[in-house]
């Protein structure tokens, strides 16, 4: 019996403008899987580097890679022993699968030992870019349906719900450390939902970004009560000097220059989480002694994170729950740009960033 196919986007790792309408064969429903009907799919700042042939791997024995890490669908199926899901509920997916590392046996495939992971719609594995899409019951993450509008979001606010938490237990080497002021850097979709995820928790937060203010993501991040500055028109150092100790930085900015200047303003005590990978071979100075001396001086911390785990998810959604009870119809927002998927769609809007765009999603019948 020949498989049943769905349409789908794809590209040629590796090959800048490879960007195509493909068909995919869907795999047998295997006993623990779930056949998901997609909804929206979200376009990031990773999906445009592997469009531009930056990164990203095809499956084994495949040339094409479906896109898409983003998403969220509903139930349309599921095997025979499929016991945490049904059909018609919303789910979203977690991205990484593990190898057989000690981490990843111990159920953190986002802290992946011997780097031998796949990820869905980047390395070695496709994503949800498609019309449907098979998945284990094990990474789907169910989703309240009133969350169906903004779920798309989940993905990225993990990475921030995994930063914060990775902050919090870093913290735990010391007696007494209260988080009241933090840093935000980048006003991204990654950006923003650090500084909403911080606010919901009653902190102080000043999100920088180059770009003078007002701009669609100044006016979600102002209106969180949080401070928005622009580098532009500001140096760091002054913007700093103004907030008092800084006990958190998130850095998403994608500038490794702008990621160490920010550790230079880093608090006593405090902890900085790099989220940016940068790809820019340009030499920057660094004042190695000034830094060496603050960070050793003042007992602070510099991290790195990358992708999220299962426990993220799970945060994710009861906070993106919390940002409606606290800011209704705010997170909407950040989606200023819907595609319908389709012969039709506008592959250039995929491709480039737009004026003024914080998140584009693609949209499924």
């Amino acid at each position: 019996m020949p498989q049943e196919t769905v349409a789908a986007l794809a590209v040629t790792p590796g090959v800048e403008g490879s960007l195509h309408h493909t068909t995919v064969a869907l795999p047998p429903l295997g006993p623990t899987d779930v056949l998901v009907q997609t909804i929206r799919v979200g376009v990031c700042g990773t999906d445009r580097e592997i469009i531009r042939g930056d990164i990203g791997e095809a499956p084994a024995n495949a040339d094409d890679l479906v896109l898409g890490h983003e998403v969220v669908g509903h139930v349309a199926a599921i095997g025979a022993e499929v016991t945490t899901l049904s059909p018609g509920q919303i789910v979203t997916a977690t991205v990484r699968r593990p190898d057989d590392c000690p981490t990843c046996l111990a159920g953190e495939p986002d802290m992946c030992l011997w780097q031998g992971f796949t990820e869905r719609g980047i390395f070695r594995a496709p994503g949800f870019l498609a019309a449907q899409f098979v998945e284990d019951q094990r990474w789907l993450i169910p989703v309240p349906d009133p969350l169906v509008a903004t779920a798309v979001l989940i993905e990225p606010l993990t990475v921030v719900e995994k930063a914060v938490r990775q902050a919090e237990l870093i913290q735990q080497r010391l007696a007494y450390w209260q988080l009241e002021r933090a840093l935000v850097v980048g006003a991204g979709p990654i950006g923003i939902l650090g500084t909403l995820l911080l606010r919901a928790k009653g902190v102080d937060v000043t999100t920088v970004a180059r770009t003078p203010g007002p701009t669609p993501a100044s006016r979600l991040i102002e209106a969180s009560g949080a401070h928005y500055r622009s580098l532009k028109e500001e140096a760091l150092p002054e913007i700093a000097a103004e907030i008092g100790n800084i006990d958190l930085i998130i850095e998403s900015s994608g500038s490794a220059e702008i990621a160490f200047e920010a550790l230079r303003v880093l608090g006593t005590n405090g902890v900085e989480v790099l989220l940016s990978i940068t790809g820019d071979d340009r030499p920057i100075p660094l004042p190695a002694d000034e830094l060496n001396t603050g960070i050793v001086g003042g007992n602070k911390v510099v991290v790195g994170s990358v992708n999220a785990g299962a426990i993220d998810f799970v945060n994710a959604v009861d906070r993106l729950a919390r940002f409606e009870e606290l800011w209704p119809g705010l997170t909407e927002q950040m989606i200023t740009n819907r595609l319908t998927f389709g012969p039709d769609i506008d592959l250039r809007q995929i491709i480039e960033k737009s004026p003024g765009e914080i998140k584009t999603t693609i949209e499924f019948a």
